[in-house]
């Protein structure tokens, strides 16, 4: 992936294939294999392929995971999908501990 990823030009919220893949560093078989394990959603509109522009977050999450890791495709769908469920979990767990009495935070609790 290049040091200088372009940035998204602001303007709708719907992107292109290949603006996507030119932002997120991802190649063409990546981006139709993520979007097959159902990590990446497709935006219904028309026969081309388009994304919502949230989707190159996680485009570039996914590439960032291959370059760091090695992970191959399947290992990025997964991986996205365990981060997206453990950020889900600790805003779930913040709501929860918002709850509690002022100064009963369980912050000697085992999680941070």
């Amino acid at each position: 992936m290049p040091d200088e990823l372009p940035l998204l030009p602001d303007r709708e919220d719907v992107i292109a294939l290949d603006e996507l893949m030119a932002c997120s560093g991802l190649a063409h078989d990546e981006v139709v294999e993520l979007v097959e394990f159902g990590a990446l959603a497709l935006e219904q509109r028309g026969t081309a392929w388009t994304f919502h522009s949230r989707t190159l977050w996680l485009a570039r999450r996914a590439a960032r995971l291959r370059d760091d890791f090695g992970l191959n495709t399947p290992g990025m769908a997964v991986a996205l999908a365990y981060l997206e469920r453990i950020e889900r979990l600790e805003r779930r767990l913040r709501e929860l501990e918002a709850c509690l009495p002022k100064g009963d935070t369980g912050k000697d609790s085992w999680i941070a």
